[in-house]
């Protein structure tokens, strides 16, 4: 790890793979930067959040750039709601440059994060409720933990609740 405004800063990519699935899930160091300054590691630290963004072929889940956490955002201990109308202006401009909206991040105060039935249902709402361009959508939830080991990734589709397995990429 290296230092960044004073914290541990992951120095890898983090990958990610899902049994039976052949696209492998990149996220990209600066994304991880973002994440990491965000981090709930102190007993006053509010949740925090953004959007995640990308690109997608056919081998490939890239998570290449984050945003948020914004201003009028609700933020408490445990709990985290974007504002909408702030994210939905972040997914337009970066569709301006090209890259897919591919879901949500926040971050929790526990070491090893998972996902909470809040989390899962408000995928779900988004889910049903977005014009997407994939069959799915990202959370990704951030740790106390620096590094692959303090993430939790689950893809939500319709149907089904994936969580993949990390790394720290060689």
């Amino acid at each position: 790890m290296i230092s960044l405004f004073g914290k541990a800063a992951p120095i890898r990519s983090v990958v990610g793979h899902l049994d039976d699935i052949h696209q492998s899930l990149l996220i990209a160091l600066p994304v991880l930067r973002h994440v990491g300054r965000y981090r709930q590691s102190t007993p006053w630290a509010t949740e925090a959040g953004g959007q995640l963004f990308g690109i997608i072929n056919a081998r490939q889940v890239c998570v290449t750039e984050a945003s948020g956490p914004y201003a009028s955002d609700e933020r408490s201990r445990h709990r985290y709601r974007s504002n909408p109308a702030a994210a939905q202006r972040a997914i337009e401009d970066y569709h301006t440059r090209r890259l897919l909206y591919l879901g949500e991040w926040h971050t929790h105060a526990e070491d090893h994060p998972s996902a909470s039935n809040l989390d899962n249902d408000a995928m779900r709402r988004l889910m049903a409720s977005s014009q997407l361009n994939s069959s799915a959508l990202l959370m990704m939830i951030v740790g106390r933990v620096p590094g692959a080991s303090g993430l939790g990734v689950w893809s939500i589709s319709s149907e089904v609740i994936c969580q993949w397995s990390l790394r720290e990429s060689e």
